[in-house]
């Protein structure tokens, strides 16, 4: 689960790191409250949880109160790589010297955890990797020992940090890591963490992502978890107990397992079609769960006019498919569907369970390349 970026800089600030004044808005009024209480240069951050807002218009500038005021006018009608605008950060403008990047992460490859830092901040990391890799000075350090505060100082040191700035921003670093462990990050990052013009180390951005199998171990995030998934179609899967990423194609796909739901994304694009969302119902194929997965892909398909068809497969192991069948019957019969259905049933009673889907007007298929074949030739 990714944390909003008010959320991250309250956790750094818990562990010591300085990050800029500001307050955290949801309204006009609230907007002149926090420019008044700051009374400075100001910098407005839409709070969505998408990357590159900067270049999306997310950030604005304001000297004065009424150029606050407009540009959060602004934002709050604005759409953000589709997301709408609910809250603004509002925080004072630093003073910039210098930018750095600093990150604690998981290495793909070895599974174990890496401390990045860079002399070059405010840009990707895969930017400064592509580009100036020699820029990224790295640290695997040992999971079992941790982390020691010399060990940080000399990878500060590689990236040509000397004096009082070395010894500040080696100690970021250092926290940083234990903010890594203490909250079962996948990444914890500062970029930029900037020196200011009169000599401060300030966090400017800060990114902090929980592994949603360790939620349990932070309540304080847990209870709000369905607000961390922008996408109402996401958030309602989340309520509803499936798992749905929302894809930008023509083809709706619902599976059970995430397995066989990836696969079913590799092979109909092979096929030549585009997904249109991942849609996993996870265990227990009951009458209502297979209800609630069918309603949630026909809103997709209602609320997004390049879907052209929906395909569903399911596989019955141990319970009956007749019951899932009855399930997908219920979600048509409650809202008539605006693009055909594909379905390839197999398993424990897949049999009946074709027929009352075809007596419905739910067309099926005995194999999956059959039936992927069939959804990709509807355009």
């Amino acid at each position: 689960m990714q944390l909003y970026e008010y959320e991250a800089k309250a956790v750094l600030k818990k562990f010591g790191i300085t990050v800029p004044e500001g307050r955290l808005t949801h309204n006009l009024p609230e907007v002149r409250e926090a420019f008044i209480e700051l009374n400075r240069p100001v910098v407005l951050k839409a709070q969505v949880l998408v990357g590159g807002r900067g270049k999306a218009g997310g950030i604005r500038f304001a000297n004065t109160l009424e150029e606050a005021e407009k540009e959060a006018s602004q934002l709050f009608k604005a759409e953000i790589k589709g997301f709408e605008v609910n809250k603004i950060l509002i925080e004072e403008k630093l003073n910039i010297m210098k930018e750095l990047y600093l990150s604690v992460t998981i290495d793909d490859v070895l599974g174990t955890p890496v401390l990045m830092a860079s002399s070059t901040g405010g840009v990707d990391i895969e930017e400064i990797a592509a580009k100036v890799p020699e820029k990224i000075a790295l640290l695997r350090p040992n999971i079992l020992r941790g982390v020691r505060e010399y060990e940080t100082r000399a990878l500060i040191k590689q990236i040509g940090l000397e004096g009082e700035v070395l010894t500040e921003v080696s100690s970021i670093l250092w926290r940083l890591y234990n903010i890594f462990r203490a909250y079962d990050a996948e990444i914890v990052e500062i970029n930029p963490l900037i020196i200011t013009s009169e000599g401060k180390v300030v966090a400017a951005d800060a990114r902090l992502s929980i592994d949603d199998h360790a939620l349990f171990r932070h309540p304080e995030f847990e209870a709000s978890r369905l607000e961390h998934f922008e996408n109402p179609l996401e958030r309602e899967g989340q309520r509803r107990g499936v798992n749905f990423v929302d894809l930008k194609g023509n083809i709706a796909i619902m599976g059970n397992g995430a397995g066989l739901v990836m696969s079913l994304l590799d092979a109909i694009k092979m096929a030549g079609g585009q997904p249109a969302c991942f849609l996993d119902t996870g265990g227990g194929l009951s009458e209502e769960r297979i209800q609630n997965a069918l309603d949630l892909l026909l809103k997709k398909a209602d609320s997004d006019p390049d879907v052209k068809v929906i395909f569903v497969a399911l596989w019955f192991m141990i319970s009956p498919a007749e019951e899932a069948a009855k399930g997908l019957i219920n979600a048509i019969t409650k809202t008539k569907p605006r693009v055909p259905i594909i379905g390839v049933i197999q398993g424990i009673g897949a049999d009946q369970a074709v027929k009352i889907l075809e007596n419905a007007g739910i067309r099926c298929y005995p194999t999956v390349k059959e039936g992927i074949k069939a959804a990709v030739e509807i355009r």
